[in-house]
């Protein structure tokens, strides 16, 4: 299994030694949270969260909430406007990174930076492993570790890393006839779902198998509550502490209409143009191959947690998601995951097989560099920067 795994790993772990070298010398490691100045001086309730930290730009990106929270809990949704309650419900990656860094702001970037990285390679090793033991080479977790919609999370200092090597993790540890592995899971699930609420789908997906193994109604329940019942009770918490919601609506007039997220941007520019060839386009083409392999009715939960990822975060994303590259893309990565999950069910399904091959090839780094030439866009600087 090792000999199987260790090339993937060591390719992903090359691209990401290289490039993130290039970027610490060229700007230091504060440089990947992307502090604005704006939000360094929007409040001055905190000891550490000052304008003597140093930005990066002015508006800055959503690391530097991140660090914000991991650096001061107390004052940091002071900085943050209406954005505090849905970053705090957020809150186990920037616990792991302020506990990691010792309580130092000095050590805080280190410490998140190492954490993605770490969860880069902590994910594609169990999607490459969870692969290797269903039959399916293990070359496929590239499409996961060099996904671009990843890679910008890492130079970004997001939450994504942390939140879908958990979730890979889980499903790694799956196993609904083995009760210690079930707890592993669900606890791996839940920490996923405190990072972000994105991996939600992924822990329904298991309440699902196991309630169809037997209809083991009482387990699945239980499995649902473990997963899903700490982000409640957190964002309950936060919500009545703050004062302010926590989930992201992002909704506009016209919402309902599927893609209206991408096509209120017509005319299409340059940006948005690739978004629709490396994201929209081959994502959609996921989807048809999840119903492909639903009707063939021999598998019913990856192909339907494949499909409500694509609906969910391609199909009815919201506007102000869309508005570049960036943005669009890692809200794609459960559907990246999800996809690779359906590959050891191809096999038997050829049709299938095309849409899903043709649509993770439209994901992959290298079409998304292509297209990205080919539009004009400066496709690696997009993702690295």
């Amino acid at each position: 299994m090792l000999r199987r795994v260790a090339p993937v790993l060591v390719c992903v772990a090359v691209f990401y030694a290289v490039v993130v070298s290039i970027r610490l010398e060229q700007h230091g490691v504060l440089w990947f949270a992307h502090i604005g100045s704006q939000f360094l001086s929007s409040a001055h309730t905190s000891d550490v969260i000052k304008p003597s930290i140093g930005a990066q730009n002015a508006l800055g990106y959503d690391g530097q909430y991140y660090f914000a929270l991991a650096a001061d809990p107390q004052h940091a949704h002071d900085y943050m406007g209406g954005n505090a309650g849905v970053v705090y419900a957020r809150a186990f990656y920037p616990l792991v990174t302020g506990v990691t860094s010792g309580g130092s702001v000095h050590a805080l970037p280190w410490s998140m930076l190492l954490v993605n990285l770490l969860a880069v390679l902590a994910g594609t090793a169990a999607v490459a492993v969870w692969l290797a033991r269903r039959g399916s080479s293990p070359i496929y977790a590239l499409a996961y570790g060099l996904y671009p919609g990843l890679v910008v999370t890492v130079f970004r200092d997001l939450t994504e890393p942390l939140a879908f090597a958990l979730a890979a993790l889980a499903f790694l540890a799956f196993d609904r006839r083995n009760g210690s592995r079930l707890v592993l899971s669900a606890v791996l699930f839940a920490l996923a779902i405190l990072t972000r609420e994105t991996i939600v789908p992924f822990a329904l997906a298991g309440v699902a198998t196991i309630v169809l193994d037997g209809r083991r109604y009482r387990q699945g329940l239980a499995f649902l509550a473990a997963t899903c019942g700490p982000l409640v009770a957190w964002r309950i918490a936060v919500g009545a502490w703050l004062g302010q919601p926590t989930q992201e609506i992002g909704h506009e007039r016209g919402w309902i209409l599927p893609l209206h997220g991408i096509w209120s941007y017509r005319p299409l520019d340059g940006n948005h143009e690739l978004i629709v060839a490396a994201v929209t386009v081959p994502a959609l083409a996921t989807g048809l191959g999840a119903l492909l392999l639903l009707r063939e009715r021999k598998h019913l939960v990856l192909p339907s947690l494949l499909l409500v990822n694509v609906l969910l975060y391609v199909v009815w994303l919201p506007r102000d998601v869309y508005v570049d590259y960036s943005g669009a893309a890692r809200a794609a990565i459960g559907v990246v995951l999800a996809a690779l999950y359906c590959v050891p069910a191809w096999h038997s399904a050829p049709r299938a097989r095309v849409a899903l091959a043709a649509g993770m090839a439209g994901l992959s780094i290298a079409w998304y560099l292509l297209a990205a030439a080919a539009l004009g866009q400066h496709g690696f600087l997009n993702i690295t920067t």
